[in-house]
């Protein structure tokens, strides 16, 4: 799991967020969560301000701290993204829709309150004091939510994976980072680089979804169109085959796809990882999207698909 924390220039709020839950994370002895920070309009390489360095707490440390201005690529990577005001929430939400899903300040998700963080640049130590009492609260509570999400996830979501030769190092890539997100998966081929025919795999993992042996699909080929076609000849099944971040975000909020089809020979390893980890972390917004697909389930009633 990756939390990033978002304030305004990265020097202040943000990185003394990052810091304290890294502290926290350490003493409660909770694992496998990575924590950044970044601003919206972050001056790059910056130092943290003395203020936020005046009142840490050992082992706090933001001696080696540098500015970075928010990027797509990091929210994309990010599983909750937590900002210090609901200023900065809108900000990001109205510049990166898609991921609105995942943004939060951070009162919200620690509290359940919408509760600003104060702004301490340009005060004294008792500004920059209050603002980490707010903080280390607020990341105190979020610390203990991550450990009984923890907790909760012990049953993990099976991933269905499968692949044909022309997909197979992506597939063997993937592994990790299905891994690095908490899931389990199951391997339905290939093993190898030597030709085979990708039908025959779409079709073993897209049974498995269709059936709840597995919660959600990822399938590679060369292009990542021909396991579509495939996979979406089982009943039940929604594979979309997406390219980019925006289109993996949608497909799961407003279609529910249920497999995720990419190619080796489209996408690089890295933005496979970013569109796979989307896929795997956006949720079906239902509402009127599920009048939809009613309507592609009658469809399949109808052409006995």
């Amino acid at each position: 799991m990756e939390i990033l924390f978002v304030c305004t220039g990265n020097t202040c709020r943000s990185p003394l967020a990052e810091a304290v839950l890294k502290r926290v994370l350490a003493e409660k002895g909770i694992e496998g969560i990575k924590v950044s920070s970044a601003g919206i309009a972050a001056d790059p390489d910056s130092p943290a301000s003395e203020g936020s360095r005046m009142v840490l707490k050992k082992p706090e440390d933001l001696s080696a701290h540098r500015a970075r201005q928010v990027e797509q690529s990091m929210l994309a990577a990010a599983d909750i993204v937590l900002t210090m005001t609901a200023k900065h929430k809108l900000i990001l939400q109205s510049q990166f829709p898609y991921l609105a899903a995942r943004i939060h300040t951070l009162g919200e998700y620690a509290w359940g309150q919408a509760t600003d963080i104060a702004d301490p640049f340009g005060g004294g130590k008792e500004e920059y004091q209050a603002a980490r009492e707010q903080i280390e609260a607020a990341v105190t509570k979020l610390a203990a939510k991550l450990a009984a999400e923890q907790q909760k996830g012990a049953d993990k979501m099976q991933i269905a994976l499968a692949s044909d030769h022309g997909g197979f190092r992506l597939k063997e890539e993937l592994k990790a980072l299905v891994q690095a997100l908490g899931y389990q998966f199951v391997d339905f081929g290939c093993n190898c680089e030597d030709s085979v025919d990708y039908p025959d795999f779409a079709a073993a993992a897209a049974r498995a979804v269709a059936a709840g042996q597995c919660q959600l699909g990822i399938i590679t080929c060369g292009t990542g169109q021909g396991m579509a076609m495939a996979a979406n000849k089982i009943k039940g099944i929604r594979a979309a085959n997406c390219h980019d971040c925006y289109s993996a975000a949608m497909t799961r909020a407003h279609n529910n796809a249920n497999i995720l089809t990419l190619g080796q020979r489209v996408v690089g390893s890295e933005l496979a990882a970013m569109i796979a980890k989307i896929f795997l972390s956006t949720a079906f917004e239902g509402g009127r999207h599920q009048r939809r697909l009613d309507k592609i389930a009658a469809l399949e009633e109808e052409f006995g698909q």
